[in-house]
């Protein structure tokens, strides 16, 4: 699946950046109405009837902060690491990949990690926690990994689950993680969690030991007090050098039958417990309290075996975080590693909650903290950094933040390590308006190599009023790298009039996927009275990059131009990305904002709401529809197939962990079994494990023949190369999830993924009549299939023309244009690649036609270059093969090999990228000799 950018969760999301200050004063110094107007209209907002009737007072009554002023936005900085040369980084991580040890390639792949967040691609991500976690040996390494990995899956939201609850497969499982050793060929099977459930019982041989009576004739009794307590003489001195040289060596204690050790710090039942362990080697028969006690003495007394058996057990006991909290403190005060793992997983499974938890955070916080989990092995850069994301995801400027950003600090080992704290410490001060300190964390970050760290340092260095400083430093990157989006977009905040907005276009045509431009050009033209011109300019990047912060300028457009329904359906669509999230500043929830603007629209029945609905959908209307759903879930939150259908239109929308919320809530509200495990397939399989997903799906068929769990099991088993039995099989499937009663709305997408089987099986008469069907119900995107198969019949018009209704319906559909591309001569298929450029410049398909077309006029420098235009903002696998490719058959084969390690590195399995690369070694190995 597609993924929403995790740096989305830290970025401020709302239209202002720089409203802080603002936001918290009674005034509105952040309007462009100032804040006489805003104070004035406070009391509208808050559902006060207005008495006024001139035209445009409802707007001003939905505005009572004002409209967003150009004066004072700003973007947020990236808080994740971003190189200047980001696809030589990855070749040189590549490179370490093939000549390390492979105890070394767990935190090679967290450093892959590192540089791979600014990407926001969720699935290359978790592919790098989860190789991390596969190659990880350490003890320590797995318990942070597997809690990372589960914490991911933001098991937390459904209802019933627990913590420590197994996934079935030793990657996450809680038991597998505390087993030393590493064994990266098993780490994807399933575990032994079920099979240990079946343990033994094992009372009467411990009944057995505890009773067996002292045969041997060298014995020795422990004197605690007045209690005495006997053992084997032999058995004791097997526990330890000290106690085998206390009792055979050259002390007194060795002649002695009788020995005191009432000044030893042992009780009697302590003593006692020592000795039945000297006869059975198990400490499970005594209570906790005793175990502890029993913890305590192998330490005192160097008996390792002791030790390592009270670890283990004590361990074991670890079921909750109050367990955890207790036992914590005698795991690092004994140094029993073992135990402070388990804690410590305990704790780090329940997060985000335990971040919450000041216990907890006391154990993690300070630099003494820090301290004692080291000397247990249990302090780590590792752990810092997935506390620090957690904590940074949660509320980016808390004191808790801060001071786990600071451990990270410190325990980080290599440069890119402390690159990473110190930006990420930087942009967290900057947050919190303490400037001299983000100056400090910037300056350090950017002398210790991170380029994009000085525009963090030019930002903070403006905020404290030395201006022309930023601007020089800002000027001074661009002379001496190459030019990227970003640091235009950076030079532009410190310019004004037309230098600024060259800036921003500048940046713009380097970088489309920057927001911020969008949303100062569009305020901009609104300052002027252009707001027709300003919705148009946030379109752009709303088409082919959903965000809240660009919706709710657009909603806050919308309003004042007096068009409530489209602010309504822009609003509702935002709160389906972020039910929680606050408008105008953060002082309005958006909730409230849906309230106010449904008394000046008309209101829909539930009948209505369906109707609207299928009209979006045949529209290739996404955000429309999404709006809908979600004005229908307030109408009915207990829906749990509006929650599905929700999770669906997100994911087309490219916004991946939205879409598993709305997955998770469907889970949680379904009324039924057979409903609930069709949700938990569709987790399983968005989270990689397919088997699972399919088990899912049949015990929902044998609980109740439905057509979404029939539909679940063919998309898992279509999602492979099939075969023509395993395709028949498929067919037969959807054809039984089609007999099941369903709305329109899903058959359509049944008709359409038979027919796709039915043109992967050459059926083509049988693939057109599915997709005649689909579209006799209003599935517009069965246009792209008839397409295909009127292509496949070599009816090339018919082809062009079936892809032309998909665009009078859909006419902002990049996917649209870039299909009926492939119709069409190469003129057309050129204006239709630039339309879908336009609309979507992150579709790469386009870019590498054209480039293909280039190297085929022997256009060789332009070749490269149209596809280094596009790999600058989005390193992508596909693209880099062909450009190292055209490097290949220009004789370049350092850039060859250089883009191939990039594109390996993203995925390290793909075999024609392999190909390659070793071809432009042996041919480069052959020209060095």
């Amino acid at each position: 699946m597609r993924g929403l950018k995790f740096i989305e969760k830290f970025k401020s999301t709302q239209v202002h950046a720089l409203n802080q200050q603002d936001a918290s004063s009674g005034g509105c110094n952040g309007c462009a109405n100032g804040s006489k107007l805003s104070n004035h209209k406070r009391t509208k907002f808050t559902g006060s009837k207005s008495n006024k009737t001139k035209s445009g007072s409802v707007a001003q009554a939905l505005l009572p902060y004002g409209l967003p002023s150009t004066d004072l936005l700003e973007p947020s900085i990236d808080p994740h690491l971003k190189p200047i040369h980001c696809v030589k980084s990855l070749a040189d991580l590549y490179r370490r990949f093939e000549t390390c040890l492979e105890s070394d390639k767990s935190m090679l792949f967290i450093e892959q990690y590192a540089y791979l967040c600014g990407l926001g691609d969720a699935k290359l991500l978790r592919r790098c926690l989860r190789s991390a976690r596969q190659y990880a040996g350490d003890l320590h390494l797995k318990v942070v990994l597997s809690a990372w990995l589960k914490f991911e899956r933001r098991e937390d939201e459904l209802l019933g689950s627990s913590s420590m609850d197994c996934c079935g497969f030793i990657l996450e499982c809680p038991k597998a993680a505390l087993i030393s050793g590493c064994d990266p060929n098993s780490t994807y099977d399933h575990c032994k969690c079920f099979e240990e459930n079946a343990k033994s019982n094992l009372g009467p041989i411990v009944e057995k030991f505890v009773c067996l009576s002292l045969e041997e004739d060298d014995s020795v009794t422990f004197c605690v007090r007045d209690k005495e307590i006997s053992f084997v003489r032999n058995k004791i001195a097997s526990l330890s050098s000290p106690f085998k040289a206390m009792l055979y060596g050259g002390f007194v204690e060795s002649k002695r039958k009788t020995i005191d050790f009432s000044h030893d710090g042992v009780s009697v039942e302590g003593l006692r417990a020592v000795e039945v362990y000297t006869r059975t080697s198990r400490v499970d028969l005594f209570c906790p309290g005793i175990v502890l006690e029993l913890l305590s003495f192998a330490n005192r007394f160097c008996c390792e075996e002791m030790k390592s058996a009270c670890d283990a057990h004590l361990a074991s006991l670890v079921g909750d975080i109050e367990d955890a909290l207790i036992l914590i403190d005698y795991g690092l005060e004994e140094r029993a590693t073992l135990l402070v793992a388990s804690c410590l997983q305990v704790l780090l499974r329940e997060l985000p909650s335990s971040l919450y938890n000041p216990k907890v955070m006391k154990i993690f916080c300070s630099s003494e903290a820090t301290e004692r989990l080291a000397n247990v092995g249990h302090a780590s850069f590792l752990l810092y950094y997935f506390l620090s994301q957690v904590a940074m995801e949660k509320d980016r400027v808390s004191n808790t933040t801060v001071m786990l950003l600071e451990r990270l600090g410190e325990c980080s080992t290599e440069r890119w390590q402390r690159v990473l704290a110190l930006h990420q410490l930087g942009c967290v001060m900057f947050e919190r308006e303490e400037y001299k300190d983000a100056c400090y964390y910037f300056e350090a970050a950017a002398d210790a190599g991170h380029i994009y760290s000085l525009a963090g340092l030019a930002r903070a260095k403006y905020k404290v009023g030395q201006q022309y400083s930023a601007y020089k430093l800002i000027n001074s990157i661009i002379s001496e790298h190459k030019p990227t989006g970003w640091m235009y977009q950076e030079r532009s905040l410190y310019n004004l009039g037309r230098e600024k907005i060259v800036d921003l276009n500048y940046a713009s045509e380097l970088d489309p996927t920057l927001s911020f431009p969008y949303k100062y050009r569009a305020v901009a033209k609104m300052e002027e009275g252009q707001i027709r011109a300003a919705i148009s300019e946030i379109d752009r990047i709303i088409v082919f990059k959903l965000s809240v912060d660009c919706l709710e300028l657009r909603a806050w457009l919308f309003i004042a131009a007096e068009d409530y329904e489209s602010a309504l359906r822009d609003t509702l669509a935002l709160l389906a990305l972020e039910s929680n999230y606050m408008m105008f500043h953060g002082r309005v929830s958006g909730d409230h904002l849906v309230k106010l603007l449904n008394h000046h629209v008309r209101r829909s029945s539930p009948a209505d709401c369906w109707i609207k609905l299928y009209d979006r959908w045949s529209s290739v209307d996404d955000i429309g529809s999404l709006a809908v759903i979600h004005q229908m879930l307030i109408n009915d939150p207990g829906k749990s197939f509006l929650r599905f259908r929700q999770s669906l239109l997100l994911l087309r929308l490219n916004c991946q962990k939205a879409a598993m919320r709305c997955l998770r809530l469907a889970r949680n509200h379904s009324s039924s079994e057979h409903e609930r495990l069709v949700y938990e397939g569709w987790i399983l399989y968005d989270t990689g494990h397919r088997e699972e997903a399919l088990s899912r799906a049949e015990k929902s068929i044998s609980i109740e023949r439905t057509f979404e769990s029939f539909f679940l099991k063919a998309y898992i088993l279509a999602d492979t190369n099939l075969d023509l039995e395993s395709s028949t099989f498929v067919i037969q499937l959807l054809e039984e999830a089609l007999r099941c009663p369903s709305d329109g709305l899903r058959k359509g997408q049944a008709l359409n993924n038979l027919g796709s089987i039915y043109v992967e099986c050459g059926k083509l008469d049988q693939a057109e009549n599915c997709y005649i069907n689909a579209l006799d119900i209003k599935h517009t995107r069965a246009h792209q299939g008839l397409a295909r198969v009127y292509y496949l019949k070599n009816e090339l018009k018919a082809a062009y023309d079936e892809m032309t209704k998909l665009l009078e319906k859909a006419q902002y559909s990049a996917s649209a244009f870039e299909k009926r591309s492939e119709y069409s001569d190469r003129e057309m298929a050129k204006n239709d690649l630039n339309m879908a450029t336009q609309l979507d410049p992150l579709r790469t398909y386009p870019y590498r036609y054209r480039a293909a077309v280039l190297m085929d006029d022997q256009k060789e420098v332009e070749a490269v270059e149209e596809l280094s235009k596009a790999i600058a903002f989005k390193p992508d696998l596909q693209m880099l093969h062909l450009r190292a490719a055209f490097y290949e058959s220009i004789g370049d084969l350092t850039s060859a090999i250089r883009d191939s390690q990039a594109a390996l590195c993203l995925d390290p399995n793909h075999m024609e990228t392999l190909d390659l690369y070793n071809r432009a070694r042996d041919q480069a190995s052959h020209q060095q000799k």
